[in-house]
């Protein structure tokens, strides 16, 4: 039996812009191809950056949750 594959969780709420929306595309640029990554988001700025960039570059993505505090994308492709 095929085990659901484990997605990788990036908490950058800590960061603001330009260091979250940097450290963001980092993960998303070194993770393993195909696996799954969660972004969480808190600065204002990388929060419309980086689904805006992952567009761009035609990532497939889906935002889980959009709070007025946080975001949290899971990108899959």
């Amino acid at each position: 039996m095929h085990e659901p594959e484990q997605e990788l969780i990036v908490d950058l709420r800590k960061l603001r812009c330009p260091m979250a929306f940097v450290q963001a595309k980092l993960a998303i640029l070194s993770r393993q191809q195909g696996k799954p990554l969660v972004l969480l988001l808190s600065d204002r700025g990388t929060r419309t950056d980086v689904p805006r960039w992952l567009e761009k570059k035609q990532i497939t993505f889906n935002i889980l949750a959009d709070h007025k505090a946080e975001m949290s994308v899971r990108i899959t492709g």
